[in-house]
């Protein structure tokens, strides 16, 4: 008999089915050690660039401010110390009495020749033992006296109430057109040589936060100092200068009725086109 060579097979590997658990763990394995994509990293930009950037933006800034600071030095004086004004009526009586009536109160609208007040008279009772008149007030329509307004306008002031005793000339309202307003702009004794009458302004109303047109009409030849109760003498020997303000007279074109007698306003002047 022929000898028969048996040779044994290798052995299979074995074979893990995927849906057990150690299929899981081949898996993961193999996403683990299997080719993966190329991970792409942002790249930052230079630092320099960066660098570089903010400072052309800082030096555009500053390029704008400084021409906008050179032009309105050229173009304009202005100042923040600025009113505005008007001219304020005082309405009162020439007869010395007691005031009987006065309805009109702060804020309201009087004509012109409206009657605001009475005033009742005091009249001659008799005399004293030293022989001077001795005055009554009586309440009778023939000692009373009607105070009207020289002006229309708006209430101001109430110098006065029902009942006060007051003296000939005595203010009882003060009273101002609104449609008679301007402002006053202290300007410094260096800027004012280029201000000229009829010169453009622009007034920035600060309460009602909105700008009115104007023109420059007049230049007080005098230092606002000047009509202060108490002038500043500089007879000693420590003497310091200081830098004097003047008035500077300012017509408003079209006043808004809204405005209000001493608030504070910022006036633009335009010295050169």
């Amino acid at each position: 008999m022929a000898s028969q060579v048996q040779t044994e097979a290798p052995p299979r590997p074995a074979i893990t089915r995927p849906n057990g658990p150690a299929g899981q763990v081949d898996a993961e394995a193999a996403r683990r050690t299997g080719p993966q994509a190329p991970i792409r990293r942002r790249r930052r930009p230079p630092r320099k660039l960066l660098l570089a950037l903010l400072a052309v933006v800082a030096l555009t800034a500053a390029t704008i401010v400084g021409y906008r600071f050179w032009y309105d030095s050229v173009h304009f004086v202005s100042t923040d110390n600025a009113q505005i004004s008007g001219r304020l009526v005082q309405v009162g009586t020439l007869t010395a009495g007691r005031v009987s009536s006065l309805p009109f109160d702060v804020g309201a609208r009087v004509d012109k020749d409206q009657v605001v007040a009475t005033v009742s008279a005091p009249v001659a009772v008799g005399t004293t033992s030293n022989g001077a008149s001795r005055f009554e007030f009586r309440g009778t329509n023939d000692e009373l006296v009607s105070v009207r307004s020289p002006v229309s306008g708006v209430v101001v002031a109430q110098a006065a109430t029902v009942g006060d005793t007051v003296p000939a000339g005595q203010s009882l309202l003060t009273v101002v057109d609104p449609q008679q307003l301007w402002v006053t702009a202290n300007v410094d004794e260096n800027l004012v040589r280029r201000v000229q009458p009829g010169q453009r302004v622009t007034v920035h109303v600060d309460t009602l936060d909105l700008d009115q047109e104007g023109r420059v009409i007049a230049i007080t030849p005098a230092s606002a100092a000047t009509f202060s109760l108490l002038p500043t003498q500089n007879y000693s020997g420590n003497f310091t200068k200081v830098t004097q303000l003047v008035p500077v007279k300012i017509e408003l074109e079209r006043p808004d009725p809204r405005l209000m007698v001493g608030t504070s306003v910022e006036v633009k002047i335009r010295v050169q086109e």
